[in-house]
């Protein structure tokens, strides 16, 4: 009895659920990641949306006009070019050593405001746009394979050239009178900022090449691998339950992850020009993975809540039953004529609940950014929409676990 017992449970069926579930669950979170760079890094209107306005924050323009500034006094070397022209004017004078050293900290203090207001003004922005466009190109090319872009492959590292942005400050200081910075030959190793190293692009080429023709409708095939788990599963409402929690662990294990990695890159910036930017470009850069998490953590809360609204356990099935009860009052004190489109609609209740679910499906994947609100009002109107139709077909009768999420859990909600 026990072994057949054993088998009814644990058929093709019921293993095949199982298998699906495993494997949608150790892909959920490649797919958030996956999708989030799909739409941030290779959607090149969404990257530039999301670091565009960086230019706009105090702590990106101090960092930029930090490093610009830094760069330029080191390549001009004030100090020395104002000792040469002291020594021409003054010869053998003793107070030559002494004046050199203010004079020239003025003229990197004057050097520095004109970097600060070329960083601040609308000049700049247009070529920060240009720059993180040419640069968006250019890493698309890179992870396909090419290397002639912006970004590209030098030695063992994939490196951002910035020629055109230091051309671009030279050319405001000269305008502005300091004419020495036209003079100023910066090297090719200067004119780079190191990205990665190769062994990590070779990472990154290998998973864009197997996950991007997929990429964008990798949640959907989650989604539908979870659903189809659930549709082969005996005890469905379980498997709903243990859906919701698989995603509930894969963004908070996702998140825990990004917070790790939020400390270890802003700690390697921290004794550099870019430290006050670290923490705003991280934040911004993954603004929209962030919200996704936050998303699919109260998706996970309540499709949990759904399951176990739908199982066996004696508060469930108590609370089911109020449910089930009150609506089944309300529904019998309809009017005729309403009472007349809910017995035509009876028939058809299983299919119309499931259309509902598409629908709230729907409105997901048509949702430009993810967010606990949009996720909670999806919900919200999901729950209407069926307690509408639970008023018009009557209450349902029969077991709890054995009905569908749908017959069991959100009839009844």
């Amino acid at each position: 009895m026990n072994d057949q017992t054993t088998t009814s449970r644990w058929g093709a069926r019921s293993i095949a659920a199982l298998l699906i579930f495993i494997l949608a669950a150790a892909l959920t979170p490649l797919a958030l990641v996956g999708h989030w760079g799909h739409r941030t890094v290779v959607d090149s209107q969404r990257y530039i949306e999301t670091v565009g306005p960086l230019v706009s924050t105090p702590e990106v323009q101090e960092a930029l006009t930090n490093a610009v500034t830094d760069a330029v006094i080191a390549k001009v070397d004030t100090t020395s070019q104002v000792e040469g022209l002291l020594g021409n004017l003054f010869p053998d004078s003793p107070f030559t050593g002494q004046l050199a050293a203010p004079i020239a900290a003025g003229i990197n203090s004057a050097i520095g405001d004109l970097v600060a207001r070329f960083v601040a003004s609308d000049q700049f922005q247009v070529l920060w746009i240009e720059l993180n466009t040419r640069a968006q190109a250019g890493l698309v090319r890179v992870l396909e394979g090419g290397d002639d872009g912006t970004i590209r492959l030098v030695g063992d590292n994939v490196v951002l050239d910035i020629s055109s942005l230091l051309g671009q400050v030279q050319t405001f200081l000269v305008d502005q009178g300091i004419t020495v910075a036209g003079n100023i030959t910066v090297p090719d190793t200067d004119r780079q900022i190191v990205l990665m190293n190769a062994p990590a692009l070779a990472q990154a080429q290998f998973i864009y090449s197997l996950t991007s023709p997929i990429l964008k409708w990798f949640p959907l095939i989650i989604m539908a691998m979870f659903a189809l788990a659930i549709w082969l599963s005996r005890r469905r409402a379980r498997m709903v339950v243990a859906t919701g929690i698989a995603l509930l662990v894969s963004g908070l294990l996702l998140w825990l992850g990004l917070s790790t990695s939020e400390t270890v890159f802003v700690d390697q910036l921290k004794d550099t020009v870019f430290a006050p930017a670290s923490e705003v470009f991280w934040s911004t850069l993954f603004v929209y993975l962030v919200e996704g998490l936050k998303a699919l953590i109260v998706l996970s809360v309540a499709i949990i809540i759904g399951g176990w609204l739908g199982g066996r356990t004696s508060s469930a099935t108590t609370l089911r039953g109020h449910l089930v009860t009150g609506l089944g009052e309300l529904s019998a004190r309809m009017p005729a004529g309403i009472a007349g489109i809910g017995a035509s609609l009876r028939g058809a209740a299983q299919p119309l609940r499931w259309a509902i679910y598409a629908l709230g499906l729907l409105i997901l994947l048509l949702t430009d950014v993810l967010s606990p609100a949009s996720i909670l009002w999806t919900v919200a109107l999901v729950a209407g929409l069926l307690t509408v139709l639970q008023l018009l077909v009557g209450a349902p009768s029969g077991g709890a676990d054995n009905a569908t999420p749908a017959e069991g859990v959100t009839a009844s909600a």
